[in-house]
This record gives structure tokens, sequence and C-alpha cells, in this order.
């Protein structure tokens, strides 16, 4: 796919191989959602303000930052060891965003 052709042009390509037109930053990221991922202290608050059912599980669990008094998660700190495909998408823009990405590609068949 073209999405495809775009995050493969980070790569040095060989000349006259057919693909030497297609370029990208070599700071682009593709992004996408990761059911299962570890997320720690994120700020996904510009995406998710409000994750309800998740609880702290006992006071020294720090895999599921709480505003505090075992409510919902604060996703100014957002943690978790398993993140849901929305979550992960959110922690992985924000960590692009971090890391100065030029370019953020994103696949809606991958995609939250």
């Amino acid at each position: 796919t073209m999405l495809q052709a775009l995050s493969y042009g980070v790569y040095d390509k060989l000349p006259g191989d057919g693909r030497e037109r297609c370029v990208t930053h070599a700071d682009a990221v593709s992004i996408r959602a990761e059911d299962g991922r570890y997320v720690n202290r994120c700020n996904v608050s510009a995406f998710i303000s409000n994750l309800p059912g998740m609880r702290k599980k006992n006071k020294n669990d720090t895999h599921q930052t709480t505003t505090g008094g075992g409510g919902p998660p604060d996703t100014t700190r957002f943690s978790t060891k398993d993140a849901s495909g929305s979550t992960s998408q959110a922690a992985n823009v924000i960590e692009a965003l971090e890391s100065n990405a030029s370019a953020l590609l994103v696949d809606e068949d991958v995609s939250a």
C-alpha cells in the first residue's frame, strides 16, 4: 500500500529498484493500536480524559495510576501493563511527538 511504501521510505534503497522515489523523513513514525502494550506515565489526556472501570488494585500498584482514593486513572500520568487499543494508540502518538517525529503515519486498518 501507499502507507507501507511511505513507512519503508525511511530506509535506504538500491538505485533503480523502483522504490528510490518513495522517500520519508528518517524521524517519521508509524502509529497503530497495540492491545496489551505497556505504557508508563504517559500524558494521554489530550485524547482520553475519563477511563471508567480501572481501579488501583492495592496501595503498592504503580501500574494503574489513579487520582487517589481508588478513583479512575489520572490520564496526565497514565500507566498500565495492559493497554487497550485506544489508550495504546494515544500513548504511541504522544511518545512520537515527544521524540520530535516529523510525520505520523496512521493506517486506519490498524487504528483504534
